[in-house]
C-alpha cells in the first residue's frame, strides 16, 4: 500500500469523524426524535480500520489545544453506521459460571488498587484553573515513577474485568490507572510518562467529544490503544446518568460505545459513570449493554466481586499528592 500523505490523511480523519457522529445521532434517534429502543434492527457496517505500528511512537510533547500530530501510518476507509451495543458483540456476563463467585461464604475477590485521574497538563495549558482534576506532568511522573521504583506495574480495568471473570489473580503490586474525559494531554502528557515506566492506562472518553477541539482525535486513541491501553465508555455527552428515562439513559451509554468501536474496531468493555453517580436503573442500563463487564464510581477502595463489577469503587488522585503518599495509599488498598 502507498504510503498516506499527512495532510490527506487529516482530512480523511476530520471527514470520518464527522460522518461517525452525523449517524451516531442518526442512529440514537427516531424520527420522532426518540432515541432508538435497544435491539431494534438497524443495518450496521464494521468499521475497517488500518492499524499502526505494533507499538506506537511516544509523542512529544507540544503546546497548545490538542497538538499531537496524526500518525501517518493510521488511516480510515469508509464510515461505520453504529446501532445499540446491546447487539455488539459481547457479553456483560463473562466467561464462567457465576454461581461459584456468589454462594459460599468467600466469593472470589481481588485487592487490586484502581486510581483516578482527569488532566494532566501544564497550567498555562490547562484552559482552566489549577484544581483537583488538573495535575502537571510533574507531580504525575513523581508519582508514577515513585510507584514503578516500588515494583508496582499496571494493567487496564478491562484486564482486570477479564481476571475477575475467569478468577485469575494478577500479580502483588497490580495497580490501573484510569484517566477521565478524553482532553488531548491524556495523549500529549499523560502517555509519555506512562510509557516511559513500562505503565498503560484505561482512558474513559466522551464519545460525542473525539475528534473535537481540545479532545482526542482518532488517529490518537489508535496510537493509544496499540500501545496497550484501553478506551472505556465515559457516555455520548457527560451527562449525570441519574435521574434520566429508561430511553434518554440508554442512548448515552450506548452511543459513547458505539463511537468508540467505530473508532478502534472493538467495542469497550469498561465504563466510568459520569461525575461518580450511579443508583439501581443506571447500573442495570449498563449491564443490559452486552459488551461493558465493569463500570467504575469514585471514593474509597472496596475489593472486587463478581457482584460489585459495574460498582467498583476508584482512588481519586489530587495533585497536592507526593509520589510517596500515594504509595502508602495503594499499599493500603492492596489488601
Amino acid at each position: 500500500m502507498a504510503p498516506v500523505n499527512d495532510g490527506l490523511l487529516e482530512r480523511r480523519v476530520r471527514c470520518v469523524v464527522g460522518t461517525l457522529i452525523a449517524i451516531a445521532f442518526v442512529a440514537s434517534c427516531g424520527a420522532s426524535g426518540a432515541p432508538t429502543p435497544r435491539g431494534a434492527p438497524t443495518a450496521t457496517l464494521a468499521p475497517t480500520i488500518v492499524p499502526g505500528p505494533a507499538a506506537a511512537a511516544t509523542p512529544t510533547p507540544t503546546p497548545g489545544s490538542n497538538p499531537s500530530p496524526l500518525p501517518s501510518s493510521a488511516a480510515f476507509h469508509g464510515a461505520a453506521a453504529v446501532s445499540s451495543c446491546s447487539s455488539g458483540k459481547g457479553s456483560g456476563s463473562p466467561p464462567g459460571s457465576a454461581s461459584n463467585r456468589t454462594s459460599g461464604p468467600a466469593p472470589f475477590t481481588l485487592h487490586v488498587p484502581i486510581i483516578e485521574y482527569h488532566r494532566i497538563v501544564p497550567a498555562d495549558q490547562a484552559d482552566q484553573p489549577m484544581n483537583r482534576l488538573v495535575m502537571t506532568p510533574e507531580t504525575f511522573d513523581a508519582q508514577m515513577r515513585t510507584l514503578s521504583d516500588a515494583g508496582w506495574h499496571t494493567i487496564t480495568l478491562g484486564k482486570l474485568a477479564g481476571d475477575l471473570a475467569t478468577e485469575v489473580t494478577p500479580p502483588a503490586h497490580t495497580f490501573v490507572v484510569t484517566i477521565d474525559d478524553g482532553w488531548w494531554d491524556g495523549y500529549t502528557y499523560a502517555y509519555p510518562i506512562l510509557a516511559r515506566y513500562g505503565f498503560v492506562a484505561t482512558f474513559f472518553v466522551i464519545g460525542g467529544r473525539i475528534g473535537q477541539p481540545s479532545f482526542l482525535s482518532p488517529a490518537q486513541i489508535l496510537s493509544l490503544v496499540q500501545a496497550g491501553n484501553e478506551i472505556g465508555d465515559h457516555t455520548w455527552h457527560h451527562a449525570t446518568l441519574t435521574g434520566l428515562q429508561p430511553k434518554p439513559l440508554a442512548s448515552e451509554i450506548d452511543s459513547g460505545a458505539a463511537m468508540i468501536a467505530a473508532v478502534t474496531g472493538s467495542w469497550p468493555v469498561t465504563l466510568a459513570y459520569p461525575r461518580g453517580k450511579t443508583d439501581t436503573q443506571v447500573i442495570a442500563a449498563v449491564a443490559a449493554c452486552k459488551p461493558l463487564q465493569m463500570a467504575v464510581v469514585e471514593g474509597g477502595g472496596r475489593p472486587q466481586t463478581w457482584a460489585n463489577r459495574y460498582d467498583i469503587s476508584r482512588l481519586e488522585v489530587w495533585p497536592n499528592v507526593s509520589g510517596y503518599d500515594l504509595l502508602v495509599r495503594v499499599r493500603g488498598l492492596e489488601g
